[in-house]
Order: structure tokens, then C-alpha cells, then sequence
């Protein structure tokens, strides 16, 4: 259907638009200082503007991969123009004294036109719907909505180091909040990379490309919550990036709620350009290579680009960085490598091990390197450890990808365009989370008994590289990704007049294929049952298996032909999609106010989603040796509505109010609706200030996860309040066992709603300086989260003990021995299983301040200096479970949050007065956070603390050899830092992953060649 309105959009009749008297003074235009670095000419271009106080439209085409010799002087602003277009094969159209389109030398002759109302463009479809506004539907490059966006440029990702689209995003001032990634041992998404803004989790992040959605990643974050990764966009296709702060879904729908980061890829190239990049680190490991190819082409009325990106990376092993290889900052004893814990008898157990049973023959030395040994402080603690166990982990991933993007514009008419564009990605990802181990939990009864001795026995196990086949390099974790976008367009004009359409189908998909080297819970338990001398009894007074125990086999390495044998590649599949079909119409001067022309933009468009995780039957049965699963499946139809009306009611003050309608439907929910709307106000009371400010409503629909999860299982410890109260124990700390939970997803969820506001100013005083500040507070509603697991033990107890009624609605879905969440051996025995679910319950509430600074030094017979610095603090995040609970200030409480409270990063760039050379030195500093016996133990617990603020500094250099090639060398981390020392780890990896890195100092060359069209 809106295919068909479409062609009849193309061909309505124009409406002719009366000219309007010119306002503008006739004066000759004044000097202005300008000091402007050689380079790209989009960056050239906003620097004009900011210099020189004008506004120059553009399609990003135009401009793309195209460079400026800059400029440095006093110049008139038509004089400045043209001078950085110089070389460019552009010309501009003058629409003011201080207003100019650009566009094709080719077009016809320049003209100023006086007595014509400003217009962003002509009516050529060359140049409609092309021009990108992040936080907008209005697509006017003049129009600044009241909602501050953090713009960083291709040549700016360059000089800065950054080697991915994660690492640009995590040097995003926004990007505060800890999550998991390649460092995340064991986690569901080790393959993918999201991003946290504010401390928020990913889920609450929208992220697109070139404005339009693109698919997410098809396994749940933590298990339980959809988003969308960034592994697989390619950088060096990008052309800039821009962060949004605060509620977006009255621009762009669900999932906007911390903010938008769209992600803009090249759009436009006249000639071809190859570069190639490779890298390594100081301290060994992620070996790095990327080419990169890309070719444009204007043939007539058809322009081509095309490009391509190979990458490849290495991995860093733990055995590669001190702080990883072996025991940690403190020393100490070595982990454990095969122990038997002992428990005593039945008449002395406590609950807890009395110690170990020492090795008959002592330890298998030939394990890990030769460095297994006896560890232990007495005979009747010895144990087997190594000192190296835990460097057997990776902490970025070995990663081969292929990246492709096409993007095709032809111009059927004078106002009728069609386009078409894909991007791709296929990626293999391998990584190792450590070495896997096993133990007794999924014997009978969780432990052994020895029928000689009558003790109760607790054997546990890691395997050795040299057990395994082919060593850990034969065990690694393998993920095969394909991502795609692709849309099919067309955009024009109706006839003469101001209105605007654009229409076009969008696809995009994701799917991953991941192969775990896993161990085999029958066959494993099986093996071991039997080496350690199982006799098929079982003891009438505990009911424990009794064992004639074979210590010594047990201490004893097994072959890799035996590791083969209870072994097995489990593989896990998943699938998204999403299809769009949008219709815009748009008018930039729609009717003339005093302050200038109104805009109004409206959208309709209709599409679906889907996800597919099937769970491996092996994990369904159980039958993966301690190894949590999750999946499931479903789709959803979505439709929606939006308009943005743009209003500059006096030349002071503008004001943008834009609404959008969503809907969600599917066979298992309906009516999953939101209505979300934004109202912001700029105020320039004098032409240097900008006052500005927002109020903005978003949601987020419940993920399809939540949704359409299947029963999925995870592995958790729990308190048993209930049998700490039967035996009258003062404290419950002795009462917590690991049990296997299941997740059930929930169809009656409503949509989780937020709104924001933010009030700040941007001064630029002169023209060589430019000054931002932000306030943004934001409130999350009805937040869908899992059941708080410590809340149902605590009320099951409650239940059994009377406190609450046994019989009532809450106690039997608690206690009800067939379907209770809180499963039971016997009546009232111990806690075997748990069963939760998801729930609009959660609220929590986000305060922040934000600053930006960008100064142009005055040139100087050393060359040209540019300084930016931006800051965003973190004054308050709260978060309450559900009501009725206390809140809890996350910035406070180390349990419930490590995130950072700010973040700063500064750029200094100079070029060289001959413009051949230029130079970057990049810092960034991100605050403290709490040490690990904070975080176990929480802010009151002895030793916790917190972690200095952490300063790295990266530093490039580039050289221009000749107009077509340059090189660069780049180095991050310049003083090669590791994490903040944290003398309260007492585990792996010995600093927190989810904040930091152990990469240390990167060295990359590149070289780049462009070649002309002709």
C-alpha cells in the first residue's frame, strides 16, 4: 500500500510558492578571523560555520572523501567558502548573506538570490532527503533541535586511535556504565559488543545505522534481555557518528530511553581510496590487520560507492599480561588445580570442609606447563595447584571479518530519485573462557562418602592444556555472524512546490552460529564415579553413595583421548530480523514566521521483528555439565506514526515539538501500545548564546525474549532463610548453596515508559571558541526485570513458617511442591530448584551534567593548534526493585553497581604550517570505582574501598607524502597502563572486566592512497 502511494505522491502537481521580500541587510559583509587545519572538508566546513557565523547545506555525498587545504586569515565569508572548495569540483549557491548550499561545479552558474525565503536546498533530486539530522525527522541540516548531540568525525576516530565501534563508543563521555563484553568469561554474549550509556543497561540504548534500525543480536544479554551489538559494523566505512542523550522514541520509537547513537556511513566518493592498517600490542597478543577498498563513481544520473573491509585480529591470552598469568597483585597460594575437600563424618559435620584430603602420590607435575604442585598449609590441607591456571583465558577475541557496502542513487527526474543501499558483515569470532573443571554438585547428594572412613568427601577438578586435544587452542569457543542491512528507496519532490517525500523498504538480520566445546554431564560424571571407585550402595544413615575412594587416580592427569571421550561440541543457533516500510513528508518552509520559515515532517510506516534461539537438546535434557542455556522464539507486527513541527516564532526563539504513536501486536500479546512526544525551546538572545532546553516521553516495548522465552536455565546461590530459622542461627551466611533456576518469560508484560528533560547552554563568544553545558534528568518506569531471587527464598520462609498464610494465592505459587517457584527435596527439606520470571516492576532515576569545550588557537609559525574537551558527570543514579522496597543509590552501593560516576577526555591537534604534517594527543580519564571487597561485601565491608581514577593517553601522527597519499602512525595507551591495582582480588582475573582493560600500549601503522575519478 505504500508503495502505491508513493507513485502517486510522484505524481501530484506542485504548488507554486509566492516569493517573499528579502529582510536581509544590504551591507557589504564583514571580515572575519578564520584559522582553519588542512583535511576533511565536512570538519573544514562546521569550522567555517563556527568561525564565521554562517550556515552551509550540504548532501553528505558531496562531501564525502573529499579534502580541504584550510585557511588562515581574515577573509569575507564568500571568500572563505571559497577558498577551502578550492580543488573540490564544488560550488555553492548563495540563499543570504550568510546562508549557502553547496553543490556540483557542473550545476548551473552561481547566483545570489535576495528575494527568495531561505531553503536548505534546490529542487533538484540530487539533493533531497539527504541530509542526515541525528535527534530530527526534519531533514534541514539549519535546524538545531533543543537536544544536545555529541558529533565524532571519521578523521577524528582516526587521529584518536580508536580501532573499533566499540572503542569509539566507550570513549563517549555518556558511556559510563560497566558491561559485559570479549573480557566476560563465560557470559551468554562473550561474541558481541554493547554499549551502556549513563550507567543504563544496553537494552536501553538505540543504536542505527544511517538513521534506520538494524537488527540485534540474537543471543539475550545476560540471558534475558535483547540489544544491539557493534561487533560487526565496520569502521572504516563510517563517516561519522553522533550520541544523543536522553528519550528519543518520539523521533524514533522503542528502546530510546538513555539515548540514540547513530552511526553514518560514507555516503558519497568521486575516485577510489585503499588503505591498510596493522598493529600489535607491547606486551604480545591481538596482532592486528585491516584493507580497506572503496570506489565511487558519478556516471550521468547514476552515482555509485562501493567499498570493502577485511579485518583480522589475534587474541590476548591472560598468560600474555602479568596482572592475568598467575596469582594476582597479592601472591599467594595458586588456584586450585584437583583438591578433595573433606567434610568429616556425619557426627562431626559442620557445613563446612574440615579440610583436604592430601594426595597419596602427589600432583600430576606435567599439568600446566609443569607448574602443578602441592599447595596447602598442612598435610591435611594440601591440595594441587598451579600458578597459571588462570591465564588460560582470553580477553579479546581471535576475529576474522568481511564487510561490504554498496550504495547506489539515481536520478529518474528533476524531482525524483531512487536509491538503494546494503551494508554486510560476516565475522568468525574464537575465544576461550577458561579451563573448564568439574566437581561432585551433580552426583547424589552433591558429595561422596568414603566406605572406609565414613567422611564426606567433596572432589573437585580443572583440566590442563596438556589433557585436552590439541591444547586449549583446540577448545576455543567459535562464533560464525552474519549481519546485513539493506533498504530500496525513492525520494522526491511534489512538482514545484516545498513538499517533500521520501519512501522506502528496509531489511535487516543477524545470524550467529556458536560452537562450545563442552563437557557431557552423564558421560563425565559416569567417568569420574568410576575412577574414583563408586560401589553402587548407598548409606541407610546419610543416604550419601559410598565410594571405595581412588585418590590417587583421581590426582592423576587424564589423556586427551579420555577428555575426548566426555567431550562434545554443543552448537546454538540464533536468528533476528526486522522489516520497515517508511513514508515521510516534509516541508522546511512550510509557512514563514517571524523568526524565519516553520518545518513540519510526519512519517507512517509498518514492519515486524523477529527472534529464534532454539535451545540445543542437550541443554534441555540437562545433559551439559553446569552450563546455563537460554532461548526461544516469536515475531511481532509493529506500525507506527510520528510528525516534528519546527517553529522559529521570533529570530530569539524556536521551539520543536514532535509526537509518535507505536503499536505491537502478535498471537501471544496485544495491544502493546505507547504514545511518546518531546517539546523543546531554543532561546538566542544575543547571535553568540544558545539557550536550550527539552522535555521528551519514551518507552521501551518488552523484549521479544521476555516475551517468547522458553524455559532457560542459569545456575545461581541462594540462602535458605527457611532452614537458617528451623535451626535458630543467628547469622544465615552458612545457609547459601548453588541451585539451577529456570526462567519463564511473561506475555502479559506492559511497556517499560520513561521521561527525561535537559536544559543547558552552548556560547560561542568568539569565533575561535565554543562552550557547551547540559543537565539532563531522566526517570525509568515500569521496568521490566527478572524476580529478585533473594525476595522469594525470604517469603517462601515466611510462608512455611506461618508468618504468611500457607494457603494463600502467595504461598502456594511459592511453596506448592509440584509447581512453586521455590522447589524443595521432601517438605521442607533443602532448596533443590527455582523458578522465576520477568515483571514490570523496577524504577530507577538518572541525574547528569555534561560539558563541552572546542578552542582554535591562533596560528602560529609552529602550525595550527585545536584543543577539545568534553565531561559528563553522573550526580545521581537510584534504582528501586519494586515498590515498596528501599531505593538504592547505585553511585553508593558497590553491590548493586560498579559503573563509573564520570568520564573526561581531551584531543589536542596541531598541523604542521607546510599542512603536510599533523599530530594528536588523546586522553581520557574515567573516576573511581569500588575495589572487589566492595563489591562482595558492599561499602561498610572491612578492606573496601575505592580504585583511583584511571588516565590513559593515546598519540598519533599523520603524513601527507602527496595530495593522493598519506601515513599515520598511531599509539594507545601511551604509558602502556593496566588497571587501578586492587590488593582485594583474590580471584581471576584480579581487576574488573567489565570497567577496564588489561590490553596496555597499541602500536598501528597506516597507509592510505586515494586515486582520482579520471
Amino acid at each position: 500500500m505504500l508503495w502505491a502511494l508513493a507513485a502517486a505522491v510522484a505524481c501530484l502537481p506542485g504548488t507554486a510558492a509566492l516569493a517573499a521580500p528579502s529582510r536581509a541587510a544590504q551591507s557589504a559583509p564583514p571580515l572575519h578571523a578564520y584559522a582553519i587545519a588542512p583535511g576533511a572538508l565536512g570538519h573544514a566546513l562546521d569550522s567555517l560555520a563556527a568561525q564565521g557565523g554562517v550556515q552551509v547545506a550540504y548532501a553528505p555525498e558531496l562531501i564525502a572523501g573529499k579534502t580541504t587545504r584550510g585557511l588562515s586569515g581574515r577573509f569575507t565569508p564568500t571568500a572563505a567558502l571559497k577558498r577551502l572548495l578550492d580543488g573540490t569540483g564544488l560550488r555553492w549557491n548563495a540563499l543570504g548573506p550568510a546562508s549557502f548550499v553547496l553543490m556540483p561545479a557542473d550545476h548551473a552558474p552561481q547566483r545570489t538570490v535576495h528575494a527568495l525565503p531561505l531553503r536548505p536546498a534546490s529542487n533538484d533530486a540530487s539533493t533531497l532527503a539527504t541530509v542526515n539530522v541525528s535527534g530530527a525527522l526534519i531533514g534541514d541540516a539549519r535546524v538545531q533541535t533543543a537536544t544536545p548531540v555529541f558529533t565524532i568525525t571519521a578523521a577524528q576516530i582516526e587521529a584518536r586511535g580508536f580501532s573499533s565501534v566499540s572503542d569509539v563508543l566507550r570513549n563517549n563521555v555518556f558511556a559510563t556504565g560497566s558491561v559485559q563484553g570479549q573480557q566476560e568469561a563465560g557470559s551468554f554474549t562473550q561474541g558481541a559488543q554493547p554499549i551502556s550509556l549513563f550507567g543504563l543497561g544496553p537494552q536501553f540504548t538505540l543504536i542505527l545505522v544511517d538513521g534506520k534500525p538494524i537488527a540485534q543480536y540474537g543471543r539475550p544479554y545476560n540471558g534475558s534481555n535483547n540489544f544491539i551489538s557493534v561487533a560487526n559494523l565496520p569502521l572504516s566505512l563510517i563517516d561519522h557518528i553522533d550520541v544523543m542523550a536522553g528519550g528519543g522514541s518520539a523521533i524514533y520509537g522503542s528502546q530510546a530511553i538513555g539515548g540514540v547513537i547513530n552511526i553514518v556511513t560514507r555516503s558519497h566518493l568521486d575516485g577510489g581510496a585503499v588503505s591498510a592498517r596493522m598493529g600489535g600490542y607491547a606486551d604480545g597478543g591481538g596482532a592486528s590487520q585491516r584493507m580497506t577498498f572503496a570506489w565511487g563513481h558519478d556516471s550521468g544520473r547514476l552515482h555509485t560507492l562501493a567499498a570493502l573491509e577485511f579485518t583480522n585480529a589475534e587474541p590476548i591470552w591472560g598468560y600474555q599480561r602479568s596482572l592475568t598469568s598467575g596469582t594476582g597483585p597479592q601472591g599467594g597460594s595458586p588456584p586450585l588445580q584437583a583438591g578433595i575437600l573433606d567434610y568429616g563424618t556425619i557426627a562431626t559435620f559442620t557445613g563446612y570442609p574440615q579440610g583436604f584430603l592430601a594426595p597419596p602420590n602427589g600432583c600430576d607435575q606435567a599439568l600446566y606447563g609443569h607448574s602443578t604442585r602441592l599447595a596447602g598449609t598442612s598435610a591435611s590441607r594440601q591440595y594441587c595447584g598451579s600458578s597459571t591456571l588462570g591465564g588460560y583465558r582470553t580477553y579479546s577475541n581471535d576475529t576474522r571479518s568481511y564487510d561490504g557496502l554498496l550504495k547506489l542513487r539515481y536520478r529518474a527526474s528533476d524531482s525524483v530519485r531512487l536509491y538503494a543501499d546494503a551494508m554486510w558483515d560476516w565475522q568468525e569470532q574464537r575465544w576461550y573462557p577458561g579451563v573448564p573443571g568439574w566437581d561432585a554438585d551433580d552426583l547424589p547428594g552433591g558429595v561422596i562418602e568414603d566406605a572406609a572412613s565414613g567422611h564426606i568427601l567433596y572432589p573437585e577438578k580443572y583440566f590442563a592444556p596438556e589433557e585436552m586435544p590439541n591444547g586449549v587452542f583446540g577448545q576455543m569457543y567459535r562464533q560464525r555472524d552474519v549481519l546485513y542491512q539493506a533498504d530500496l528507496g525513492a525520494n522526491g519532490r511534489f512538482g514545484a512546490s516545498d513538499w517533500t517525500w521520501d519512501i522506502y523498504h528496509l531489511r535487516s538480520g543477524d545470524h550467529a552460529r556458536v560452537e562450545e566445546p563442552l563437557l557431557i554431564a552423564p558421560l563425565i560424571n559416569h567417568f569420574f564415579s568410576a575412577l574414583l571407585g563408586a560401589t553402587g550402595n548407598i548409606d541407610p544413615v546419610t543416604g550419601l553413595p559410598l565410594y571405595r575412594t581412588d585418590a590417587a587416580a583421581f590426582f592423576d592427569g587424564v589423556s586427551p583421548a579420555q577428555y575426548a571421550g566426555f567431550a562434545r561440541d554443543v552448537g546454538e543457533t540464533s536468528n533476528t530480523a526486522l522489516h520497515d516500510t517508511r513514508l515521510t513528508i516534509g516541508n522546511t518552509a512550510w509557512f514563514e514566521l517571524p523568526g524565519g520559515n516553520a518545518s513540519l515532517a510526519a512519517l507512517v510506516e509498518a514492519g515486524g521483528e523477529s527472534w529464534q534461539e532454539p535451545i540445543n537438546p542437550l541443554f534441555a535434557d540437562h545433559a551439559v555439565f553446569e552450563h546455563a542455556a537460554s532461548g526461544g522464539g516469536g515475531r511481532r507486527a509493529h506500525a507506527a506514526t510520528a510528525f516534528e513541527l519546527n517553529l522559529p516564532l521570533f529570530k530569539p526563539l524556536t521551539l520543536d515539538l514532535s509526537g509518535r504513536y507505536d503499536r505491537y501486536d502478535s498471537d501471544r500479546t496485544r495491544g502493546n501500545h505507547h504514545f511518546t512526544y518531546r517539546f523543546g525551546v531554543e532561546y538566542r538572545p544575543f547571535h553568540s548564546l544558545l539557550l536550550r532546553g527539552n522535555y521528551a516521553t519514551s518507552f521501551k516495548a518488552p523484549d521479544l525474549s521476555s516475551l517468547f522465552l522458553s524455559p532457560s536455565s542459569y545456575y545461581t546461590q541462594v540462602t535458605d532463610y527457611y532452614a537458617c530459622a528451623k535451626d535458630g542461627a543467628s547469622s544465615c551466611d552458612a545457609y547459601s548453596n548453588g541451585v539451577r533456576g529456570t526462567l519463564l518469560a511473561n506475555p502479559t508484560l506492559r511497556p517499560t515508559t520513561a521521561s527525561s528533560w535537559t536544559a543547558g547552554a552552548a556560547w560561542s563568544p568568539t569565533e575561535r571558541v565554543s562552550v557547551s553545558v547540559d543537565y539532563i534528568d531522566m526517570a525509568i518506569r515500569n521496568e521490566v526485570v527478572e524476580q529478585d531471587i533473594d525476595q522469594l527464598t525470604y517469603d517462601d520462609a515466611r510462608c512455611l513458617l506461618g508468618q504468611l498464610d500457607p494457603a494463600s494465592a502467595q504461598c502456594q505459587a511459592l511453596t506448592n511442591p509440584t509447581t512453586g517457584q521455590v522447589q524443595r527435596a521432601g517438605t521442607d527439606g533443602p532448596i533443590t530448584a527455582l523458578v522465576t520470571s520477568y515483571a514490570n516492576l523496577s524504577s530507577e532515576t538518572i541525574r547528569a551534567i555534561f560539558a563541552s569545550l572546542r578552542y582554535h588557537f591562533v596560528p602560529t609559525r609552529f602550525g595550527s593548534f585545536g584543543l577539545q574537551l568534553d565531561y559528563n558527570d553522573l550526580l545521581n543514579h537510584e534504582f528501586r526493585f519494586e515498590a515498596g522496597t528501599p531505593s538504592v543509590r547505585q553511585l553508593a552501593n558497590p553491590q548493586s553497581s560498579t559503573e563509573f560516576k564520570s568520564m573526561f577526555t581531551g584531543a589536542l591537534d596541531w598541523t604542521s604550517p607546510g599542512r603536510r604534517w599533523t599530530s594528536t594527543l588523546y586522553a581520557r580519564r574515567v573516576g573511581s570505582s569500588p575495589n572487589y571487597a566492595a563489591i562482595l561485601g558492599g561499602a561498610s565491608q572491612p578492606g573496601a574501598g575505592r580504585l583511583r581514577p584511571w588516565i590513559t593517553f593515546n598519540g598519533s601522527i599523520g603524513y601527507q607524502a602527496t595530495r593522493h597519499l598519506r601515513f599515520a602512525l598511531m599509539v594507545n595507551n601511551l604509558a602502556n597502563k593496566m588497571p587501578p591495582r586492587d590488593a582485594s582480588y583474590t580471584d581471576a582475573p584480579y581487576f574488573n572486566d567489565e570497567n577496564y582493560d588489561v590490553y596496555g600500549r597499541q602500536i598501528m601503522l597506516q597507509m592510505r592512497m586515494a586515486f582520482d575519478a579520471r
